[in-house]
């Protein structure tokens, strides 16, 4: 089994990706209190686009960013100075975004700091796989980890996009949605589940499985594309486009085949991680398997009509893929790698709160989102969801504060 590297250039972007989750979760807090009490000056979609793009830039970017960075590249390539430099570029973007959004929306400085972002990114994806195939790495985590970051270079033509369409005064467009689903595919079943699974491929599994892994990447990275048309089924496409979606519900049902496959072969080296992190992870792929699966379904008119115009079914399943896929899959990797060796306590006790105020959030949310069956009235709904943010926010507080002590008691 493999051990990664810890060292303290990594540490120090992994900190400060941890406080700038917990800094995503304050911002849910504020939004689910405005949802209970009028809070002045607040423009309620100004700040959801902050909470937004600094979750996308300020958290999980930058630490997958630093994860590939560090774990997968050996340290002939990953000590450059250009890498530290890409991720301070993307740590500043994002955080212009975090201020200028609540305050001017979509416009001159959020759009400049957006830009920016994206452009630290395009950077980054080149110099990275250029590093990378040069490095020799496994090849099912080079074709992984290369497809991830190709399906973020494609995700930016989404903001480009939208940043077009908001101009024009057409954001109740069919075209301004498809946009949306279009950048948030790539990035959620793009991005974010191929660089985890480069990490996970990298990290874990016996060289006798490499063929197993081999397969999982071939199959995940093919459906990218093609399962992509499966957003856009809400609004009756032309037969082409479903014919495309058809092909994309088949390849995420081979998925979830390579995936049993995978799961089995790295079963027995399970047992030698850390329990917590083992059962972390558990819940992480466990996660995977639920939004691939929920995912599959929305060929079926019946299913995805339903769910494309539910609000609370969509934000469930946006946060079941970044908070209960990738979040926690992050969460296990770096206890797997020791990263919270003397604060491991306190960083498991954020964990666990984490993940029982994530479960109560996803109960409420699909709840919320069945009014026909769960019939309790909204305040309900929106006192359990403020409360569920709460402790969103308590357990990254955890975390964040564990990996702080720790960094600035190695330094």
């Amino acid at each position: 089994m493999k051990r990664a590297n810890t060292e303290e250039v990594e540490r120090r972007w992994i900190a400060i990706a941890l406080v700038n989750l917990m800094i995503v979760a304050l911002l849910g807090v504020l939004l689910r209190t405005s949802a209970l009490f009028p809070l002045p000056g607040m423009h309620f979609g100004n700040w959801l686009f902050a909470h937004t793009h600094f979750a996308f830039g300020g958290w999980i970017t930058l630490c997958l960013f630093s994860l590939l960075t560090y774990r997968l590249l050996p340290p002939a390539y990953s000590g450059k100075r250009i890498y530290p430099r890409l991720l301070a570029g993307v740590l500043i973007t994002s955080v212009g975004m975090l201020i200028s959004f609540p305050f001017q929306g979509y416009a001159l400085f959020s759009i400049i700091f957006s830009t920016l972002f994206i452009i630290c990114c395009w950077v980054f994806e080149v110099i990275f796989i250029r590093d990378l195939l040069k490095a020799g790495t496994e090849r099912s985590v080079t074709l992984l980890a290369t497809g991830s970051l190709v399906s973020l270079a494609l995700s930016a033509a989404g903001p480009f996009y939208l940043a077009y369409m908001m101009a024009q005064h057409q954001r109740d467009t069919v075209l301004y949605h498809d946009a949306v689903y279009t950048y948030l595919h790539l990035q959620y079943n793009g991005f974010f589940t191929l660089a985890v699974f480069a990490l996970f491929c990298h990290h874990l599994g016996p060289a006798t499985a490499e063929k197993i892994r081999y397969r999982f990447a071939v199959v995940l990275c093919a459906a990218v594309l093609p399962a992509m048309f499966l957003s856009y089924l809400w609004h009756q496409p032309p037969v082409g486009i479903r014919i495309a979606a058809g092909v994309g519900s088949a390849l995420l049902l081979i998925v979830l085949a390579r995936f049993a496959e995978l799961a089995r072969s790295v079963k027995g080296e399970l047992y030698s991680v850390n329990p917590l992190a083992r059962r972390i992870g558990a819940l992480a792929l466990i996660a995977f398997a639920l939004k691939t699966f929920a995912q599959l379904l929305t060929i079926f008119p019946a299913i995805g009509d339903a769910v494309c115009t539910n609000r609370p079914v969509i934000i469930m399943y946006l946060h079941l893929v970044m908070l209960g896929f990738v979040t926690l899959y992050i969460f296990a990797q770096l206890l797997y790698a020791g990263y919270f060796t003397t604060m491991k306590v306190l960083a498991g006790l954020g964990m666990i709160l984490f993940i029982i105020a994530l479960v109560f959030n996803e109960v409420l949310l699909f709840m919320q989102g069945m009014p026909g069956i769960f019939k309790l009235p909204q305040e309900v709904y929106l006192w359990g969801l403020w409360l569920s943010a709460a402790g969103l926010l308590a357990g990254t507080g955890m975390v964040a504060l564990a990996a702080t002590r720790y960094f600035f008691k190695r330094a």
